[in-house]
């Protein structure tokens, strides 16, 4: 009779550690997207949707600049951002109530904003922030569900400054898009640097 032969333990340890490691990785994913929720991060009632105006019908008029209503807030950690393009864009002509803040849970913020700008807006304000991106090329679109009057623009760290006046109005015009007093009931298209699904 032969004497049995022993196994050897690493294989099995090997196994056993990757085992260990991947279900470690799948909880802390699991783990990390809850931690959205804990961190002030709103979860539902500003859905939202990256595809740009474009989806939305075709029109050639945009409200003017005195009928849209916008809150501006700096999604950056640079100082001053927000309140000076608030100033600008009270100067061209947008009303602009409220005093520039940072962004935060209370406008449906994620944090840091990496690109321009999002322009975010409930689907009465689709036209309203078709004009809005003339004023901020690069700009991401994203409608919400909110029934806010006001336009939000929150600035990102790509942001330098706004179109001007005579920029926004070429680039309108370029495609065939004009401003009118009553608030027009279908969508301009947006401006061609608008961002794309």
């Amino acid at each position: 009779m032969s004497t049995p032969e022993r196994r050897r333990p690493l294989p099995a340890l090997v196994a056993i550690a990757a085992l260990t490691l991947l279900t470690a990785l799948v909880w802390f994913r699991v783990l990390h997207r809850g931690a959205d929720a804990a961190d002030g991060k709103p979860k539902s009632s500003t859905s939202k949707s990256t595809c740009p105006t474009s989806t939305l019908p075709a029109s050639s008029k945009l409200p003017k600049q005195q009928l849209v209503t916008l809150i501006v807030l700096n999604s950056t950690t640079r100082t001053g951002l927000a309140g000076n393009a608030r100033k600008a864009l009270i100067a061209d002509g947008f009303k602009v109530p409220a005093l520039a803040v940072n962004d935060g849970a209370t406008y449906g913020g994620h944090g840091l904003i990496a690109g321009v700008a999002e322009i975010r807006y409930g689907p009465s304000q689709r036209l309203a922030a078709a004009l809005v991106a003339y004023y901020l090329p690069g700009a991401a679109l994203v409608q919400t569900d909110s029934s806010s009057p006001s336009v939000i623009v929150s600035l990102g760290a790509k942001f330098t400054a706004l179109a001007s006046q005579a920029s926004a109005t070429a680039a309108m015009t370029a495609a065939h898009v004009s401003l009118v007093s009553p608030a027009p009931t279908s969508a301009a298209p947006p401006p061609s640097h608008s961002s794309s699904c």
